[in-house]
């Protein structure tokens, strides 16, 4: 009998174990509570430190921290550390790292938001994203390249530099302006009756001061960095281009992350995306101060002959790049009025 009862004694002690077994192993599955789950992560960009898109890199980091109570570990890399925007994109795509934030945003359904006076701010580039077309285009840059793309970095919109006053798309007739050599950028120029001359970005402070080219189109964040306030004499509003900062992340890595942890990515990109906002905003006009003080002109010119100068280009490469049905659901958001 007494056999029988340590028997008996032994198995309810092995089921009770088995029980404990269970329940431990379950309150770590996908969707239930991350604690204890911990993760390091390398996010690189080609932003200096001190810019406000690295700004806005470093609110993410510390919002991921703190959300996570320690459990995800940011290093940041700016400055193309980790090598070049095309290398890095290669990288995350492999997941040697597992985000980076630069202007390639991966494909070209994406890139071309970047049109002539296409989208009216970066509201409307979200706008975009976030619709059902722009979660198509994730979706498939998901599928086909193995990454993912949660939120933007904003820069300030593309305006012209040059040694002539600009007011009017024919004041720009011949003029021999540095754009980067993609497309639309050429075609632009093209449109507004100047003479587009690529070149890479390192020549062109001295390519202005010698006069090889008149004048270039940047950010004024950029245009300012690069010193290039110091040989022009003027800076035109045009406004031409939003082209934000993609927020790229590996997806294998992404969806190994629990539930809760990836909505805390997703959150901390928004938040660093408005913090990139307020800095951008904020030394705007500092910087606008301080050229103004070095002799430099800024211009408001007629927006509306730009636009209508550059339509050719947003319909032909628009249809070309999306359809012609798709182009016009994308150029009506762009265009809308939003809250």
């Amino acid at each position: 009998m007494k056999k029988l009862w340590l028997t008996l004694a032994v198995v309810a002690l092995m089921l009770f174990v088995a029980a404990c077994s269970d329940s431990d192993s379950s309150s770590g599955s996908e969707g239930e509570s991350s604690e204890g789950d911990t993760f390091e992560i390398s996010y690189s960009t080609w932003a200096s430190e001190g810019e406000p898109a690295y700004q806005g890199m470093e609110k993410f980091k510390e919002i991921v921290e703190e959300k996570t109570n320690g459990n995800v570990k940011v290093e940041l890399f700016p400055g193309n550390q980790l090598g070049s925007t095309v290398e890095q994109m290669e990288q995350v795509k492999m997941g040697t790292i597992e985000m980076m934030s630069s202007g390639d945003p991966g494909m070209d359904e994406i890139e071309y938001l970047s049109l002539p006076y296409l989208m009216k701010s970066y509201k409307h580039w979200n706008a975009v994203l976030e619709s059902d077309i722009g979660q198509e285009w994730n979706n498939q840059l998901i599928s086909e390249q193995g990454v993912r793309n949660i939120g933007i970095l904003p820069r300030g919109p593309r305006v012209i530099s040059a040694n002539k006053a600009i007011k009017e798309p024919a004041d720009m007739e011949g003029l021999k302006v540095r754009a980067p050599a993609t497309d639309y950028y050429v075609q632009t120029f093209e449109a507004l009756g100047a003479n587009p001359t690529p070149m890479d970005f390192g020549e062109v402070y001295n390519a202005l001061q010698t006069g090889l080219v008149e004048g270039q189109e940047n950010p004024l964040e950029t245009i300012y960095a690069a010193g290039f306030h110091e040989v022009q004499d003027y800076v035109i509003n045009s406004n031409h281009m939003f082209k934000p900062a993609f927020v790229t992340v590996n997806d294998e890595f992404f969806q190994s992350l629990p539930e809760d942890y990836q909505q805390i990515f997703i959150d901390a990109a928004k938040e660093g995306e408005a913090y990139a906002q307020e800095q951008l905003d904020a030394n705007a006009a500092d910087m606008k101060a301080e050229m103004e003080e070095a002799g430099v002109e800024f211009i408001d010119p007629n927006i509306e002959a730009f636009k209508e100068a550059t339509q050719v280009v947003r319909d032909n490469l628009g249809t070309e790049v999306w359809g012609e049905e798709v182009y016009k659901q994308v150029a009506e958001i762009g265009q809308s009025e939003l809250d």
